[in-house]
């Protein structure tokens, strides 16, 4: 531990598993004070017993409603006076024929994986103007950047993630708040199971055609794209902003 995060608060959605939890506990033995939020708690408790004593916070909430988010940012000003960090990591996946997925479906991936990011972003930006400093992390996807077929509603989503960081880093640079983007390709994630569920495979069989369609041979962990994050959330790229970082093995080069 080289405590790179030491003093800084850290609010990470979708903090209960995958992604979110490893970024989480990376922070946390960094020597950030994490809120974790997701809509599970069970989950964000035992992220929170991973991690060292009194580091994580862990607070349910809801990114697509409007008010669970605000109670949370409540919380968080209140107990912690606000934010350094935010990692959007929540998000939701669907997959299947662009003729067959009704379009409630693009409507309730979009209120997650992009609107959500404005209500938490929003919520916590103000301190970070003031005080001139602060950096957003958003977790996108390498779908986010390139087409695939049968995941439209989700590749429209993290287009749409893509897009709005680009934005707020311009919007934003003045101020001294950086905001940049992770594109992960395949991670060894909840996610992916649940993708095997909706495309009717095994789950270990997946993993294995995944892993063989990039050039490294292999899917991510968690961890990896917790160690991005981690640069991300550090002073080390205070000179970076508006970035959408594909990692992915070398699936996906840009």
């Amino acid at each position: 531990m080289t405590e790179r995060l030491n003093g800084k608060r850290a609010v990470i959605t979708g903090g209960g598993r995958g992604i979110g939890k490893a970024i989480a506990l990376a922070y946390a033995k960094e020597g950030a004070q994490c809120v974790i939020t997701s809509r599970r708690f069970e989950d964000l408790e035992a992220t929170a017993a991973e991690a060292p004593p009194g580091t994580v916070i862990p607070i349910a909430c809801d990114v697509s409603d409007g008010d669970s988010v605000s109670a949370m940012a409540a919380f968080v000003h209140q107990e912690l006076g606000g934010a350094d960090i935010v990692v959007n990591n929540a998000g939701i996946h669907a997959a299947g024929r662009f003729v067959d997925i009704e379009p409630e479906i693009y409507s309730r991936l979009y209120e997650v994986n992009v609107v959500g990011v404005v209500r938490v972003s929003q919520a916590f930006l103000s301190g970070m103007i003031e005080r001139q400093r602060g950096s957003i992390v958003n977790i996108a996807s390498t779908a986010g950047l390139f087409e695939s077929p049968g995941q439209a509603p989700y590749n429209a989503s993290k287009h749409g993630t893509v897009g709005l960081t680009r934005c707020m880093a311009l919007e934003l640079a003045s101020s001294g708040v950086t905001c940049d983007a992770i594109c992960p390709g395949f991670v060894d994630t909840p996610m992916l199971d649940g993708f095997a569920d909706l495309v009717g495979a095994e789950s270990e069989e997946l993993r294995k055609q995944l892993a063989k369609r990039t050039p490294m041979g292999r899917i991510l962990s968690p961890d990896e794209i917790a160690n991005l994050a981690l640069y991300l959330g550090s002073d080390e790229s205070s000179g970076m902003t508006g970035q959408t970082m594909a990692i992915s093995n070398g699936m996906r080069m840009s």
